[in-house]
């Protein structure tokens, strides 16, 4: 593969998941967020069900790693997005995306805790200066009101989902050191994860239905296939031809072009502090990966 078509391919994906954040902007609204999710993986795990069922590359998985298949669907894929979905609602996207952007982080301090792996005091900064740049960014908002406050509660909701993002990719982790299948387990741990939201919607009494419109089925088709499968494709195929730590640079410019995308469609309106911010998270981020 030239350099060129490497550049490419890291262009598309980070475009392709700088942009996700709106579409997850135009799911809300008639069908409940946890339906909505539900939907979204449901589409894009048969999908690559069907995909790898054609090419012959289903493969039996055995029992006794299915628990934890269903443990990284229930962080990776839909617990998480529970509480993405719902800082969304209240929240631009583009600022949804720059807290998200903190699990190149808080993955890190999860790798130390849970697989033992070493965390020197240039993370620790790092976070901390993460942490003080969404503290900056939502400054006004301390201001002005108390913990109570929509905006906050959505930021505690959305770092918890990222936080939550961590622990299923430490379970991703292990899956891959029993060295099983990565995208037949990605599949998998989609619908278990789907499989519990229709069953948690039915419970909670949240209408399993569809809003039949170009709006919602578009950003739907456009999170499962593109956001979901495609992306995930040109990623792996990233990490193949120029390693993790490179491949890993996308996380740190999603947050960008949804701010972009944020400020063009959603009316987000910069301030000094939301730019202070925004280069204090970034930059943190920057530091932990190149460390």
């Amino acid at each position: 593969m030239t350099a060129t078509v490497r550049a490419t391919l890291f262009i598309i994906t980070t475009l392709i998941w700088g942009s996700t954040w709106y579409a997850i902007e135009l799911q809300l609204g008639v069908v409940h967020p946890i339906v909505s999710i539900a939907h979204r993986f449901a589409f894009a795990g048969l999908l690559v069900l069907i995909g790898l069922g054609l090419t012959g590359r289903l493969k039996p998985i055995a029992w006794r790693h299915q628990g934890f298949l269903l443990l990284q669907g229930l962080l990776l894929f839909s617990g998480n997005y529970v509480f993405i979905y719902t800082g969304t609602q209240t929240l631009p996207s583009g600022l949804v995306s720059v807290v998200f952007s903190m699990m190149v982080i808080t993955n890190m301090f999860a790798g130390r805790v849970f697989l033992n792996l070493p965390l020197s005091w240039h993370i620790v900064l790092s976070g901390l200066g993460g942490v003080i740049g969404i503290a900056v960014i939502f400054t006004p908002e301390i201001e002005r009101v108390s913990l109570g406050d929509e905006s906050l509660q959505a930021v505690l909701l959305c770092f918890f989902g990222t936080c939550l993002a961590s622990l299923g990719n430490i379970v991703a982790a292990r899956n891959m050191r029993e060295r099983l299948p990565a995208l037949q387990c990605n599949m998998m741990s989609m619908l278990y994860g789907t499989i519990v939201l229709y069953m948690a919607s039915l419970i909670l009494g949240f209408p399993i239905e569809i809003e039949w419109n170009t709006r919602y089925l578009g950003s739907l088709v456009y999170l499962s296939v593109v956001g979901s499968v495609l992306a995930f494709w040109l990623y792996v195929t990233l990490i193949g031809e120029i390693g993790p730590s490179k491949a890993g640079y996308i996380a740190l410019l999603t947050p960008i072009v949804a701010l972009v995308i944020s400020a063009w469609f959603e009316g987000y309106q910069w301030t000094w502090y939301a730019t202070v911010g925004v280069i204090l998270v970034l930059g943190s981020n920057f530091v932990a990966t190149r460390r």
